[in-house]
């Protein structure tokens, strides 16, 4: 068995191994029989539900009753059993886990092929002896939802664990019902949101391979769920994990998907979110041109504001001007690698989202902070970019082992060059005592 092999099993090609793989594959994992696995015998036909179905998928008495309600196309049980394999996974103690056990991030046409069902529709399955979620109990999922996302920018691992355990008992509940009702769309949409939480907080810090797993599943669930601009927000984020990873190229492609598939449905507001992504993939790349006309569409969008009664994912709303600032600037610094002249740009970008982000907004304000003293460094202006990293330390305390860590990092390593100046020596010496740089 290949990567490639196992990736086909995870996203449920192969739904039956052969007799050889099973054996090894029930070893491996120590169950007795395939169907704990998720595994099943695919069948062109309605699934019996004779004592003979019942051997034929390993002993899973989950699939009694199951009929094709169109041909298949991109089969939502294999996601469902995929998504909650993984969380229960992650919910293991690190000596337990398997799954994400020695595993690399995907990249190219293994990444692509994760988000190919993106361009086929869903096959559902009518489970004729289950009841879909009620109403009370969508609601309060949806509030325990938006409760987790306001715990989204903690850190340590409790806080992600909460997430993860119950993105876990609410894909128990999917796996035991997937049907094709409004209710389970807008469950599907639940657990969407729940998986992008999780593949955030994981992403902040720095657990890419378990990120980029819990994007992918946030996608896929979000496309079960018919909710196309979900998908589209999951698929920005999974874009910047690959540019924070050195894979521009990854990003665009993922970007790019998305506008495909938002072509009919996207607002200005997501359109100019999915731009700024798109720019930033050309920033990495060196793409002036490119990159300016996408910087330039992202603008265009957002100044068209949003419409009456639209409605939006935290991750759009959070796009207002400030934010479109300092996204605009960091890649106007990012640009400066290839031309320094853009670094002055990226400087008035950036000092505008300081002016206009609301003092509550601490951490994307340490974000700007720092990003300015970098495009400080790259027009070699030393103390100032001292002096903003110092303005920055206090406020980054609580977040130094995600994201903001990384780039106080990356501060200090660009601000070596600068190290006989007294203020830099000073702000590098701060960073690596906060931080634990060597």
């Amino acid at each position: 068995m290949d990567p490639e092999y196992i990736g086909r099993l995870e996203r449920g090609v192969v739904t039956w191994p052969n007799a050889q793989y099973r054996a090894a594959l029930i070893k491996h994992f120590d169950v007795t029989s395939p169907g704990e696995l998720g595994l099943y015998c695919r069948r062109s036909k309605a699934a019996p539900t004779t004592a003979e179905n019942d051997v034929d998928q390993g002993g899973s008495s989950e699939l009694d009753g199951l009929t094709p309600q169109s041909a298949p196309s991109w089969d939502v049980r294999a996601v469902v059993d995929r998504a909650a394999r993984i969380a229960e996974d992650d919910l293991m103690p690190p000596t337990r886990r398997t799954l994400l056990a020695g595993a690399a991030t995907l990249s190219g046409a293994i990444l692509a092929t994760e988000l190919e069902p993106l361009l086929r529709p869903v096959a559902w399955y009518v489970r004729r002896r289950s009841s879909a979620f009620t109403g009370a109990e969508l609601a309060a999922a949806e509030r325990l939802t938006t409760s987790l996302r306001g715990r989204q920018l903690q850190s340590g691992a409790l806080a992600r664990s909460a997430v993860v355990a119950q993105l876990n008992a609410h894909l128990r509940r999917l796996r035991a019902a997937p049907q094709d009702t409004p209710q389970t769309r807008r469950a599907f949409r639940v657990g969407a949101e729940l998986a992008e939480i999780a593949a955030s907080m994981s992403w902040d810090v720095g657990e890419h391979v378990t990120a980029q797993r819990y994007f992918v599943l946030s996608i896929q669930l979000a496309h079960a769920a018919r909710d196309s601009v979900l998908a589209a927000v999951a698929m920005a984020s999974l874009a910047r994990q690959c540019f924070d990873l050195g894979r521009p190229d990854d990003g665009l492609d993922v970007v790019q998907l998305a506008q495909y598939t938002t072509r009919r449905t996207a607002t200005p507001r997501l359109r100019a979110m999915l731009a700024t992504r798109e720019a930033w993939a050309y920033a990495h790349q060196g793409d002036t041109r490119a990159f300016r006309r996408a910087a330039g569409l992202a603008e265009d969008y957002h100044s068209e504001g949003e419409r009456e009664g639209e409605t939006h994912t935290h991750a759009i709303r959070s796009l207002d001007a400030a934010e479109l600032a300092g996204v605009l600037g960091a890649r106007y610094r990012d640009l400066s690698r290839v031309d320094p002249q853009h670094a002055r740009t990226g400087q008035d970008y950036i000092q505008s989202a300081l002016t206009l982000r609301h003092p509550s907004n601490t951490r994307n304000r340490v974000f700007d902070l720092i990003g300015l003293a970098r495009a400080h460094l790259v027009t070699r202006e030393p103390d100032r970019a001292a002096e903003l990293v110092g303005e920055a330390i206090p406020l980054a305390r609580g977040w130094v082992t995600g994201r903001v860590g990384a780039k106080l990092r990356d501060f200090h390593r660009e601000a070596a060059p600068f190290a006989t100046v007294r203020a830099v020596r000073e702000s590098r010496e701060a960073v690596a005592a906060l931080t634990g740089t060597v």
